[in-house]
């Protein structure tokens, strides 16, 4: 099996949006601090690791050949689904519910069924996550409107 014009083509619009946003990111304000990298370090980066994922199936064609197929596809389509509907939903709904509904589905979709896993892990993962960036890293997060709660 060789790598189609389809993956080919992917590669490129992958490629040209992270140019884009590695550009538009250096519009972003300048960092406040010395110290601080600034609101762009982080699209930067994404658009940096894009790119050379982007990169891959145009340098080596035969590296795709092994593409997830079946269930394996489909956990990947629904993780991507999840994301998207996470990225709509969090600014209304508060970080910390939204947080706990995604990885509770996420836990679904990948398989896992045990009560405890299914109880821990989201609060775990969710809480965890708020106060490493609210209270360690100063970053502001959504916030529900329910009375201003981290739900």
């Amino acid at each position: 099996m060789t790598t189609g014009l389809g993956d080919r083509t992917a590669a490129v619009l992958l490629l040209a949006l992270a140019v884009f946003v590695f550009v538009y990111s250096g519009t972003l304000p300048a960092p406040v601090q010395d110290l601080d990298p600034g609101v762009g370090y982080f699209p930067r980066m994404l658009a940096v690791l894009i790119g050379v994922l982007a990169l891959v199936p145009l340098i080596r064609p035969h590296a795709w050949e092994r593409f997830p197929r079946g269930i394996v596809a489909a956990r990947v389509v629904g993780t991507a689904a999840l994301l998207c509907v996470y990225a709509l939903v969090v600014e209304e709904a508060g970080f910390v519910i939204t947080t706990v509904a995604f990885v509770l589905a996420e836990l679904f979709l990948l398989g896992a069924r045990k009560p405890l896993t299914l109880i821990v892990m989201p609060l775990a993962v969710s809480l965890g996550l708020f106060y490493l960036f609210r209270e360690v890293l100063d970053v502001p997060l959504p916030l529900s409107g329910w009375g201003g709660l981290p739900v």
